[in-house]
């Protein structure tokens, strides 16, 4: 492996375990799972939004949303309506106890992208975003 390979690779990985090591302890004192905040935010950005949609938004199967979304309604944060034309379609809602959170939650994910962009010029900023959609775009060329 390449050291340029190696040393991006090890920035990477310390970013997202810190950032992974100081989400945890937010989400373990508000009692979710991994998954959960951004799910929550998904729904608090596209109120209504349909269950299969949720799926596709959050990169993961409809059965691991249907497993989420079961937790979350548990907790009473989310609500499931049946769409007024096709009964198939579960629009997902949430309740005031998961709008609170999931305001909470994006105000902690704010403050995480701040302090991790601090010192950034607009310039490296939009070089980072362009960098990261061009990976993102890479990935799904090279599913194993």
């Amino acid at each position: 492996m390449r050291a340029e390979v190696k040393q991006l690779l090890d920035a990477i990985s310390e970013v997202f375990k810190s950032i992974h090591q100081r989400s945890y302890h937010k989400i373990t004192t508000a009692h979710l799972y991994p998954g959960q905040p951004r799910l929550l935010s998904l729904i608090l950005a596209n109120e209504g939004i349909p269950q299969k949609d949720l799926s596709e938004k959050n990169f993961v199967k409809p059965a691991t949303i249907t497993g989420m979304l079961n937790k979350l309604e548990e907790k009473k944060y989310v609500y499931r309506v049946p769409d007024t034309v096709d009964k198939r379609i579960m629009r997902i809602y949430l309740t005031p106890e998961g709008r609170q959170l999931a305001e909470d939650s994006e105000r902690f994910m704010v403050t995480i992208v701040e302090q991790l962009f601090e010192g950034f010029s607009e310039e490296e900023l939009t070089t980072f975003v362009k960098l990261a959609e061009k990976m993102r775009n890479n990935l799904p060329k090279y599913k194993n």
